[in-house]
């Protein structure tokens, strides 16, 4: 169980956050994003995580026993790097959190914007509640941080899954177009698709 959460958080993959900043790059087929996808799936969970896990399990018993979660990567860091590895992993977990709350920011306010109208008030209390949520975080205990984290991964995947397992079909249609008409030897690559005008809109 523990695996699955820590997995599903570490690429988000099928909990439909992705779709969001996907959905804004300008492809000349849509398969292309797709496939753009599924390698951060690949390099998040497969790549870094094994990385991570490597070098914890590399250390010996004695630099990390009784320890867990954070402390115990930056322990056999310390182990495997000294002092270096320690502040490497502090830089690198600042840069992660600021980055994934900066894009889980962009994601919510997309939302808000669908759900309740591009609004000032709208928009203000949704910031206001994200601010808010970002001091329960920094002060509240890591178990419940990651508890609620995964309450609302898990939330976002399954009804997620409702909306896309329908759309399948289409998905499949997709990659099958891009294989039969994109992907043969000196097959021409469609323009760019030109972003509707508000006149056109």
């Amino acid at each position: 169980m523990n695996g699955v959460k820590r997995g599903l958080f570490s690429n988000e993959a099928g909990s439909g956050s992705a779709p969001c900043a996907a959905a804004a790059a300008e492809v000349t087929h849509p398969v292309k994003q797709g496939l753009i996808q599924a390698l951060g799936v690949f390099i998040d969970t497969l790549v870094i995580c094994s990385c991570s896990a490597f070098i914890m399990l590399l250390a010996p018993k004695e630099a990390v026993e009784g320890l867990m979660g954070m402390d115990l990567l930056q322990a056999a860091m310390n182990y495997h790097l000294g002092k270096f590895g320690v502040i490497f992993i502090a830089v690198i977990l600042f840069l992660f959190s600021f980055s994934t709350f900066i894009g889980i920011l962009y994601y919510a306010r997309c939302n808000v914007a669908y759900v309740f109208g591009d609004t000032w008030k709208a928009q203000t209390g949704y910031k206001i509640f994200a601010l808010i949520m970002l001091f329960v975080g920094g002060v509240a205990a890591y178990t419940f941080v990651w508890d609620l984290g995964d309450l609302g991964v898990g939330l976002m995947t399954i009804f997620n899954m409702i909306a896309i397992i329908p759309l399948s079909g289409q998905a499949m249609a997709a990659l099958k177009d891009y294989e039969k008409n994109y992907m043969r030897k000196g097959a021409k690559e469609p323009e760019p698709a030109k972003p509707l005008s508000e006149e056109t809109i």
